[in-house]
């Protein structure tokens, strides 16, 4: 009983201390050794929940975040004392989202906008903003969970944040750990029916996706030896966009876009301990060469007819 009042105490005690701005940057690195030690998931989804119904703590943290804001233009003058503020600053935020009352308030609040400008920087910027840009990663996938009470809302909101546009940047620029956190976000907004629809709506950003895709394949070949983890996030993906079967020309897009070093053996070595990627292949590859379900043939041309 001691033992739980003491974590209480020191929990209420570190929240209150936030709005002293004098100590703020030495407590926000209490706050987080004090996040780590939370050693279950209840445990840090009850702290989650005090952060989020305590008085300030949000808008403190969001002042954080938007004071590094004018040296965006010139990240190599953010110090290393400024970065790991910011840095615990976003994952104080990343905690609160562990609760899911949290995670649907944050999004309902815009809160994803506030770290936007962090994620659209060119190449050169986001070198010096690596550790930003996966602490922000690392919150976006926390908050990125459908399959609950308030997924489907949670899911069409973070797409209204562009929230995929800028996966594929991170994906694109980011170095090998942003890149694979990028990619499960994208793996999970593909998994969702909604998600699947909203990157093939248009041509454009269908395209890119199997494009930002292809090269990251093209990467592990050539620049880097990926994990497993990261080749099955890819073949998720791709398996994802092969369901949408033919319409519109996707069925013949992922076709034409797919990395033929899935498939050959290319990962052999680094894909034999996990039996599901296998599998996951298996599947794709008869997803790519078989027709289209009758059903869906049936359904276009239903569609197709009640145009006329």
């Amino acid at each position: 009983m001691s033992n739980s009042w003491e974590h209480r105490y020191r929990m209420d005690l570190l929240i209150v201390n936030l709005r002293e701005s004098s100590i703020r940057g030495n407590v926000l690195v209490e706050l987080n050794k004090f996040i780590i030690h939370q050693s279950t998931e209840a445990m840090r989804m009850d702290l989650g929940f005090h952060l989020w119904n305590s008085e300030l703590t949000l808008p403190i943290l969001l002042q954080e975040v938007v004071a590094v804001y004018p040296k965006l233009l010139d990240p190599t003058i953010l110090t290393m004392t400024e970065t790991t503020r910011l840095c615990n600053a976003l994952n104080v935020i990343q905690c609160m989202a562990s609760h899911p009352d949290a995670r649907i308030g944050l999004l309902r609040a815009n809160i994803p906008y506030f770290l936007n400008p962090f994620l659209q920087v060119s190449e050169n910027v986001m070198r010096p903003l690596q550790g930003v840009t996966l602490s922000i990663l690392n919150l976006i996938a926390e908050l990125a969970k459908f399959d609950e009470s308030y997924g489907q809302e949670i899911l069409l909101l973070l797409l209204d944040t562009q929230v995929v546009h800028l996966c594929l940047h991170c994906i694109l620029h980011g170095h090998q750990q942003i890149r694979k956190v990028a990619t499960f976000i994208l793996v999970k907004i593909l998994m969702q029916e909604k998600g699947l629809k909203y990157c093939c709506a248009l041509p454009a950003r269908f395209l890119l996706v199997i494009q930002v895709l292809h090269q990251l394949v093209d990467k592990f070949t050539c620049d880097e030896i990926p994990c497993s983890q990261q080749i099955k996030y890819v073949v998720q993906c791709y398996l994802s966009l092969s369901r949408v079967a033919w319409v519109g020309g996707i069925y013949d897009a992922v076709r034409t876009y797919f990395p033929q070093q899935l498939i050959d053996n290319t990962f052999g070595n680094i894909t034999r301990d996990d039996p599901e990627i296998p599998n996951m292949l298996h599947q794709l590859v008869l997803n790519l060469t078989r027709q289209p379900p009758q059903l869906l043939v049936a359904e276009v041309l239903g569609r197709n007819s009640r145009k006329r």
